[in-house]
């Protein structure tokens, strides 16, 4: 159950943000992820939800942090849509060496103001603070899970992981001669997802 409502979060997700971002879109995407992600029964996100089409969201968390990374947001979203790469859920791979740089410091400069807001008792907010970046740039994000960062990433350094996403990507489709994406035929997913499913195996194998 868990795991076809977190695919229909992302479809829609990935739906949503493919034009400009604004508040609207940023915070129906991070409460359907969060909650499809089951991380609005406690900490810092708990309770918000939607009910009744309408965002629920008692202690103002999404104004909060869309205060903290709106302004980055929307600016990281006109540099993706100028950068040039005519199939979007290939734009991980496929935008220039200086666009990457400029985009995934960005992201790090988001993440490391999420972390205070996502922080909670038993947490250090990590898993939270990246899936609200792939809420809304799911084209270039990664949702990694609380295992993948002690277990597989072993690192805190969200650019770390884009790049090592990026570079692990190029080089399977080097080395098969296939590009990831179009295991997709509805083209509903981008690069970030795949990547993820491979991840989460990787972390239980």
């Amino acid at each position: 159950m868990r795991e076809r409502h977190y695919s229909q979060a992302i479809q829609e997700i990935t739906k949503g943000t493919e034009n400009l971002i604004d508040f609207g879109v940023f915070s129906r995407n991070a409460v359907r992820l969060l909650v499809s992600s089951k991380m609005t029964r406690r900490g810092p996100f708990q309770g918000v939800r939607i009910f009744r089409g309408e965002i629920h969201d008692p202690e103002a968390m999404l104004d909060r942090v869309w205060d903290a990374i709106g302004k980055t947001i929307v600016e990281l979203k006109s540099q993706l849509l100028d950068a040039g790469v005519q199939n979007r859920s290939r734009i991980l791979v496929e935008m220039c060496e200086p666009i990457m740089d400029r985009i995934a410091g960005n992201l790090w400069k988001m993440f490391k103001r999420l972390l205070p807001l996502c922080l909670g008792v038993n947490t250090l907010g990590l898993t939270a603070a990246s899936k609200i970046l792939f809420s809304v740039f799911p084209e270039i994000a990664l949702p990694v899970e609380k295992s993948q960062w002690k277990d597989l990433f072993q690192t805190v350094d969200y650019t770390d992981i884009i790049y090592l996403m990026r570079a692990e990507i190029s080089e399977w489709e080097k080395r098969s001669q296939k590009r990831l994406n179009d295991c997709d035929p509805i083209g509903s997913f981008t690069l970030p997802v795949f990547y993820d499913a491979a991840a989460i195996i990787a972390v239980q194998a």
